[in-house]
């Protein structure tokens, strides 16, 4: 018993028509448009968050391959105390979040709400940064009516093992941008 018979253009030694090689074809550049390899974004990078000048090499590495790179900045100026989202294909990739508080109030002040582990205090303690996000606090006295002092954060939303590296490097111009931006004394 034969479970096979070929048609006489497959004996012949053409194994697929052309509408199917066409269909194969098709398939493999769909196929190889997907790759899911770091080769680059689909959108432009942007050299800011928000309006706020930031490495756009930088943020090219942390933000989420996808086709639609979407900032949002909300209801709140940078003066109320903005949070920024950056949203690759309509999910959160790299949010920076800043809030004002009284003088007094420090960087240490900032963790003492949150249970992160391995807090690192860089750059003389200017900054702090953990597994998926830097953070500073910012004088900036006479600017904003909610406070004296601003911190900032800035996370990566799907974090890896490069982000607290990235995020460390990403700190102090994107820092000094938000404080020059302000137009903090």
């Amino acid at each position: 018993m034969r479970l096979f018979q070929p048609s006489p253009r497959q004996s012949q030694g053409s194994l697929l028509s052309p509408k199917r090689l066409a269909a194969a074809i098709a398939l493999a550049l769909i196929l190889t448009a997907c790759d899911d390899s770091n080769d680059g974004l689909s959108y432009d990078t942007p050299d800011n968050i928000c309006g706020v000048p930031a490495d756009g090499k930088i943020l090219e590495s942390l933000l989420d391959d996808g086709d639609i790179l979407k900032q949002d900045t909300g209801h709140f100026s940078l003066t109320e105390g903005q949070f920024c989202h950056m949203y690759v294909d309509g999910n959160d990739s790299v949010v920076s979040d800043a809030t004002w508080h009284d003088s007094e109030y420090g960087l240490r002040d900032l963790f003492q709400d949150y249970d992160l582990n391995g807090v690192r205090y860089i750059s003389d303690g200017r900054y702090a940064s953990w597994h998926r996000g830097v953070a500073t606090v910012i004088p900036c006295r006479g600017v904003s009516k909610e406070g004296d002092v601003v911190s900032v954060e800035v996370r990566d939303m799907k974090w890896n093992d490069e982000s607290q590296g990235l995020l460390e490097k990403l700190a102090p111009s994107y820092f000094d941008a938000y404080r020059d931006k302000l137009g903090c004394p």
